[in-house]
């Protein structure tokens, strides 16, 4: 009796924490949106930056990219957008407010030209997307091997062959979306791309200040950590130009 009992309380608890944090989160996230409203980007971006201390937020990301923008803060702007477009690749608003952000910034970076391939896989496992291959993968498999189970008590033959089938194709298809919330998971525990946020940086030929200045780049610049030390990152432009930089002067996506 006792274990029913402190199974349900148990997930009662957990369900009103849930709903606890989301309520706190939409209270915060209403509060912040009042002082961006108010014109107050300050406190807008407080409050915005206290929601994405704990969790990922995609409103939260684009907002404070916009609560940034207002106050000319190019670099901070970018970053944010460059973020929330992780978490929502085809949002048509993040690709306009970045291209004005950018259209603001010193630096000119022509970019190689893409492959068709590698960017349609960036796509389908951008971090925004992991919760929906991660829900994907569980009901696929719950379906393929609830399918397993129902067949081992099913007679008639051609229903066991339709239900093999069925779980078969099910089992597989979790297995495909594993891969892809696989790899979104890794894209959100490593980040490659950067942006800078010193007003000036100089990007040279060896980690270190005696290393020899190939270029500089200014704030809001997009780069590709390609190497890390302790105190310098070997960065690349969508240009294919590298060099070594200042780890303090840049800020991953």
């Amino acid at each position: 009796m006792m274990k029913p009992l402190l199974s349900s309380f148990l997930f009662a608890l957990a369900v009103y924490t849930a709903a606890w944090g989301q309520t706190d989160v939409k209270a915060q996230f209403e509060a912040a949106n009042a002082a961006y409203a108010a014109g107050d980007y300050e406190a807008a971006i407080a409050g915005y930056d206290s929601i994405l201390a704990e969790r990922m937020h995609f409103d939260s990301e684009y907002n404070l990219g916009n609560a940034h923008y207002k106050l000319e803060q190019w670099g901070p702007a970018i970053l944010h957008y460059e973020r929330a477009a992780l978490l929502s690749p085809s949002n048509a608003d993040v690709k306009t407010n970045l291209t004005l952000a950018n259209a603001k910034i010193k630096d000119r970076i022509e970019s190689l030209p893409s492959n068709g391939i590698l960017d349609i896989w960036e796509r389908i496992t951008a971090p925004g997307l992991y919760p929906l291959w991660a829900r994907i993968m569980i009901v696929a498999w719950t379906l393929g091997f609830g399918a397993l189970a129902w067949r081992m008590w099913v007679v008639s033959f051609e229903n066991r062959r339709l239900l093999g089938s069925c779980a078969a194709a099910l089992i597989a298809v979790g297995l495909m979306v594993m891969v892809l919330a696989r790899s979104a998971s890794l894209r959100i525990e490593s980040s490659r791309s950067a942006i800078v946020m010193a007003l000036e940086s100089a990007v040279r030929n060896e980690p270190g200040s005696n290393g020899m200045t190939l270029f500089m780049l200014h704030e809001g610049t997009k780069v590709t950590v390609v190497e890390r030390n302790a105190n310098h990152w070997k960065i690349q432009l969508a240009n294919g130009n590298t060099g070594w930089m200042a780890a303090g002067d840049l800020t991953e996506v």
